[in-house]
């Protein structure tokens, strides 16, 4: 059984003045200093980052999401999407549906790499490892995924995150009926409090 290994907080801090290597994703690149009729130089920060309550940041399924980022997402070294959740899928000949009071959520995703730091290439294959994903409901809650055994692995997202290459997959997990998103937490959180991100299920 894997599960990942605490991340060093600095690589995940969101535009932190205090980490001068590459940084979790970015809507835009922090204005350039601009001229100003004062003697300082002003600067703009860049928009705040709007998270759950748990410290997530929020993402629409289909809506890009990056890792390792130098400026915007655009730069990120790891870059990936949830296409789709299926939400109890039929199960193959030999596979087993989740239980009573459980459901299974299938994550199609698609992930695309460039040139990873070595820290990279460490949380790649943690992002979508089912015993990073969780399951929040609106009362609060906040339930540990357990991998799911429905439908066939031959069709599950690679193990083995390899620099400079595309990948698709799924990604099966079953979760308490209350679930109402699937989120991918980060063992420790980041200076500024966030977590990870958050997808909407159903």
């Amino acid at each position: 059984m894997f599960r990942p290994a605490a991340i060093p907080a600095c690589a995940l801090v969101v535009l932190a003045a205090s980490c001068t290597g590459p940084t979790a994703e970015t809507s835009s690149p922090a204005p350039s200093p601009t001229p100003s009729s004062s003697s300082a130089p002003q600067t703009s920060a860049a928009p705040k980052r709007q998270y759950t309550a748990q410290g997530f940041l929020p993402k629409k399924i289909g809506e890009l999401s990056g890792y390792d980022c130098k400026t915007d997402i655009e730069s990120c070294s790891i870059k990936f999407t949830v296409d789709k959740i299926d939400i109890n899928p039929k199960c193959y000949q030999y596979g087993t549906p989740a239980a009573g009071g459980r459901k299974t959520l299938l994550l199609h995703v698609s992930l695309t790499t460039g040139t990873m730091s070595s820290e990279a290439a460490f949380v790649a294959p943690t992002i979508f490892n089912p015993f990073s994903l969780k399951g929040l409901g609106n009362d609060g809650f906040v339930h540990d995924a357990k991998p799911g055994l429905c439908t066939e692995s031959s069709a599950g997202l690679s193990n083995t995150i390899l620099p400079n290459s595309r990948y698709t997959g799924t990604v099966e997990v079953e979760v308490p009926d209350s679930a109402t998103s699937v989120a991918s937490a980060w063992p420790q959180p980041a200076s500024d409090g966030s977590r990870g991100w958050v997808w909407p299920v159903g």
